[in-house]
């Protein structure tokens, strides 16, 4: 059960220390090296560096940019 709480303790922190720098209107990130957007969580975005990241609000402004949705997290084509 310790290891159990530690693990959540551990992927809270990390996932808060990975989302520094990220504004409240962010829903979607993607590289300047890639065609593809993420939602925030998602690990293929937790690899972005801070300096190639592109920030979205909405999956319409990704798609305007020509950006993909990434296979892996599947944000949505459009906003509902």
């Amino acid at each position: 059960m310790k290891r159990i709480l530690a693990g959540l303790l551990l992927g809270c922190f990390i996932l808060a220390f990975c989302s520094v720098g990220i504004t409240a209107d962010t829903k979607f990130i993607g590289s300047k090296n890639s065609n593809k957007y993420h939602y925030t969580w998602c690990r293929w975005a937790q690899k972005i560096k801070p300096s190639n990241m592109v920030e979205f609000s909405s999956s319409e402004e990704a798609r305007a940019a020509d950006y993909i949705p990434c296979k892996v997290c599947k944000p949505p084509l459009k906003s509902k």
